[in-house]
C-alpha cells in the first residue's frame, strides 16, 4: 500500500505543480469555477511543487527496483485475503511497475506541457 499511496501523491502534486497554467484554462471552460486571478498566488510556489513531484516520482522508482531486503515474517495481511479475485487484480495492477511508470510519463508530460509554445 505504502508504494500506491507515494505514486497517488506523486500524481498529486505533478498536478499541483501545474495548477497555475491548467487552473485558468479550466476556468474558461467552467470546470473549476473561480477566477483566473484566484490562481495566481500559485505561480511564486511552482518551482517547489515542481521539485517535490520529481523527486517523489524518483523515490517511487528507486524504491520500485531497489527495495528494502525484507526478513521471513510470520503473519499473513488478512485485509488482502478477504478481498474478491478482481479486487486483488486492482491491488496488484496499482503496486506494479507499469502503472508506476505512467504516472511517471504524466507527471513530465504536466510539468514540461506549459513551456512547450505551440
Amino acid at each position: 500500500m505504502r508504494t500506491l499511496f507515494n505514486s497517488v501523491t506523486a500524481v498529486f502534486t505533478a498536478l499541483l505543480a501545474s495548477t497555475c497554467c491548467l487552473g485558468p484554462l479550466l476556468s474558461i471552460v467552467g470546470l473549476l469555477g473561480v477566477s483566473a486571478a484566484s490562481l495566481a498566488w500559485l505561480i511564486s510556489v511552482k518551482p517547489y511543487l515542481i521539485s517535490i513531484s520529481l523527486l517523489l516520482t524518483f523515490y517511487n522508482l528507486y524504491q520500485a527496483y531497489f527495495p528494502k531486503k525484507e526478513t521471513a515474517c510470520c503473519t499473513v495481511d488478512n485485509d488482502y485475503l478477504q478481498l474478491s479475485q478482481s479486487e486483488k487484480q486492482t491491488v496488484h495492477f496499482f503496486q506494479s511497475k507499469g502503472f508506476l511508470w505512467g504516472v511517471t510519463i504524466v507527471t513530465i508530460i504536466t510539468i514540461v506541457l506549459p513551456y512547450i509554445n505551440f
